[in-house]
């Protein structure tokens, strides 16, 4: 494919994704009527999570660290660095924010999954003490809205970076 036409097409899949501060809330742990934390069917010595979201919303959601929607993010800066003439430290700098950012949100997946294990061990051991639990998850959801709006940052400066080299 011309690099153009790849440029082009990588920047439409570009376009298309957001980051949505979800709070990866498909890490949270799921209560019963009585408020107690749910076991893992086939695992009792853990907890049962919610699903995912659906394949076709991952697909476009750049701050899910379940998706694969950031890939376009770095092949894109790839092809510009490709390119003759690129700007060779403004591309670098792109590149390293999008594996700052995506080694982060991987991080933060499972930081949050180990908070919420926490909050359901606190709940089960005495129910109504677990405020430190809840403060330590309202920080990693804030985290994960601040590293979504770092995202969102990075596709719009990736999207400038195409529509520079599309034109050029």
């Amino acid at each position: 494919m011309p690099e153009g036409a790849e440029l082009a097409g990588l920047r439409d899949r570009i376009a298309a994704s957001r980051a949505m501060a979800c709070g990866m809330v498909h890490e949270s742990v799921p209560r019963d009527r009585d408020g107690q934390p749910v076991a893992h069917a086939v695992e009792p010595d853990t907890y049962a999570r919610p699903a995912l979201c659906p394949a076709g919303r991952r697909d476009t959601q750049l701050a899910c660290s379940h998706s694969t929607a950031r890939l376009p993010l770095r092949r894109a800066i790839e092809a510009l660095q490709a390119r003759d003439g690129a700007d060779a430290a403004a591309l670098e700098s792109l590149l390293a924010e999008w594996m700052r950012l995506d080694a982060a949100l991987g991080t933060l997946d499972h930081r949050r999954y180990a908070a919420e294990t926490r909050l359901a061990d606190a709940v089960r051991a005495s129910p109504g003490t677990a405020t430190q639990e809840e403060r330590s998850i309202a920080a990693l959801v804030r985290e994960h809205r601040d590293l979504a709006l770092g995202l969102d940052a990075l596709r719009d400066r990736i999207l400038a970076a195409i529509d520079r080299a599309l034109v050029s």
